[in-house]
Formats: structure tokens, C-alpha cells, sequence
């Protein structure tokens, strides 16, 4: 996953692996690399999307595009690969050495902080990947509408380029803490307030640990080419949740719609932001790679300081 132009990333992208509690030894090095293949190309699309109609905004909205600073993507095989654009010759930013049962065995809790010698600092999350018996893909398409435009722009005539979020709640019973990871990231639309996200699959295991009750939130953001990305609002669902109101009455089904709402510091006032319009939510059963995966581990990275990361095993595997 590559992530451009964000000192802080949160990245969505998760790492199945095979963990056994009898093997002493299962390490992961972490690379974080800066990815520069991606400058050029995510310049020429934003220069392109201003000059583009609605027409063109939707087809864009239909194609792999970059939001939250530019972002490529890559949370299923089903989704758009952006291995093409990462190469052994991008400069290495920082590594860790990451040894999985030392985590799973410390009492620091669920998430782990590493201090990089190149500077930074490299959140590590680590977790059983399956705690439920729901198996299988999550086919989904979420479209806005009425995303509302907080942005005040000049004389008051501000762009919003909406893209969404969805989070899966995680409690850290060690810390006595509750923190929400992002496991996937759609693609912005630029400057509409009723965009069709492309489709996008993902696991059950990577989104909710195989339980379609566990919560999500699902969180709303207007993508900012200069600055840090505004909030919108944000809507608390679980997958079962979302199947219940797939859109029974067109791509416009404001009723069976999710609302994403923010509220006021006091909590006293709620102010609608957008909707959400479930086109499609999907289970499709799962295949055998991913019943293979009972009893592995999932390691989320969270929050760090770089573009891009890259994971090897001591086979330097990738």
C-alpha cells in the first residue's frame, strides 16, 4: 500500500499470516520505503479532474483515482495492485524487527510502538484474525448523496471530493482501551456531492474477523490536496447491518439509507452530513485460501511517518 503525501498515514492494508504458539521463532522485518513512482502520475490526474464535467467526475468516480492526499488501494486481490509501482530502489525510510509472539505475549497491550533509527515512529497492531464463524468475501458499493459541503471556499462556493473510511472497532483489554483500525479506504471523487464509489470486495477475516455483528464505523472525509483531509461525519454499522439496507428502491433509496452524522462538542446538537446508499453488500463464500487462515495472526500497521511499506520475512519474501 502506498500511501502519498501524508506524514501521518493510517494505513488500511493488513498482513495474514500463519501463526503457531509451538514455533519459537516467526519474524517479520518491516521496510517502510518512499514510493516515488506514483508523484508524477498522481499530479497529472489532479490537474485532469479540474477540468472535468460531472460526466467525467462520475467515470473518474467509477475508476481507480487517488484520495486522502493520493491514495492507491490495495486491500483485496479484487482491488487495483500497486505493486507496479513500487520498486527495490526507492529509498528505505526506516525498518523494525518485529518478532510476533514477543507481541502477543506482552503486556503493553495489542498495539505496539517502535522507534525508527532514521526517525519516526511505526504503530504496530497485532490481533487473532478470526474470532467469529462467518466466512467469506464482503461484495460491496456504497454511494453518497448529499454529502454536505462544510468548506466555505472563496465567496462561499467551496469543492467537496468525498471518499469513505470503514473502521472495525478493537478493544485492548490489556491498556483497557478501544481503538478503531481502518481496513479499507475508498477511492475521492472530485468536487460532488452525490459520488458512486467504485465496487470493492473484501474479506471477511481482514474486515471484521469473520463476525458480520462486529462493529465498523464507516467515516466520511472531504479529500484536501494541500493540509489534512476534513471530517465529515461518520456512522457506526456492522456488515450485517449493511446487508439489511441494501437500497430496495434505486441508486436514490434515501430511506433504507445510512446516515452519517457529526455531533456538536456538547453532544446536544446532531447535524446530518451525507447518506449512505448501500447498492450492493454481498457475502460470497469464501475459497480455500481463505479458509486456510484459521488460526493466523493479523498485524495492522496504524499510524507512522512515510509514504510506503513493505513487509519481508527472513526468506525476504514479499
Amino acid at each position: 500500500e502506498v500511501i502519498h503525501a501524508n506524514t501521518f498515514p493510517h494505513f488500511t492494508q493488513s498482513v495474514i499470516i500463519e501463526y503457531d504458539e509451538e514455533v519459537a521463532w516467526t519474524h517479520l522485518k518491516i521496510s517502510i520505503r518512499d514510493c516515488r513512482a506514483l508523484r508524477s502520475i498522481i499530479g497529472g490526474q489532479r490537474r485532469r479532474s479540474r477540468d472535468d464535467g460531472e460526466e467525467e467526475q462520475q467515470r473518474i468516480g467509477r475508476k481507480p483515482f487517488f484520495g486522502l492526499g493520493g491514495i492507491h488501494n490495495n486491500n483485496t486481490d479484487d482491488n487495483n495492485d500497486n505493486s507496479n509501482y513500487c520498486s527495490e530502489n526507492d529509498p528505505i525510510m526506516g525498518e523494525v524487527d518485529v518478532e510476533v509472539g514477543e507481541l502477543l505475549k506482552s503486556d503493553n497491550g495489542k498495539e505496539q510502538k517502535f522507534e525508527l533509527s532514521t526517525g519516526g515512529t511505526l504503530f504496530v497492531f497485532i490481533t487473532e484474525s478470526i474470532q467469529g464463524t462467518d466466512r467469506g468475501v464482503l461484495d460491496c458499493q456504497i454511494r453518497g448523496l448529499d454529502v454536505k459541503n462544510i468548506e466555505s471556499g472563496l465567496l462561499g462556493l467551496g469543492a467537496v471530493d468525498p471518499y469513505f473510511v470503514i473502521s472495525k472497532k478493537e478493544n485492548d483489554t490489556k491498556k483497557g482501551t478501544t481503538c478503531y483500525y481502518d481496513v479499507y479506504r475508498s477511492e475521492h471523487v472530485h468536487d460532488i456531492i452525490n459520488p458512486f464509489w467504485k465496487p470493492f470486495r473484501i474479506d471477511l477475516e481482514r474486515l471484521c474477523n469473520n463476525d458480520v455483528h462486529k462493529q465498523l464505523k464507516i467515516t466520511v472525509w472531504d479529500q484536501q490536496d494541500r493540509g489534512q483531509d476534513r471530517w465529515l461525519g461518520e456512522k457506526d454499522t456492522t456488515v450485517a447491518e449493511m446487508m439489511r439496507h441494501v437500497a430496495k428502491r434505486g441508486n436514490a433509496d434515501r430511506e433504507s439509507a445510512l446516515r452519517v452524522e457529526a455531533r456538536s462538542e456538547k453532544g446536544d446538537k446532531i447535524d446530518l452530513r451525507a447518506l449512505l446508499v448501500i447498492l450492493k453488500a454481498d457475502v460470497i463464500s469464501a475459497n480455500r485460501k481463505m479458509m486456510a487462515n484459521e488460526g493466523s495472526v493479523v498485524i495492522c500497521s496504524g499510524r507512522f511517518d512515510t509514504v510506503g511499506v513493505m513487509i519481508e520475512n527472513d526468506e525476504s519474501s514479499r
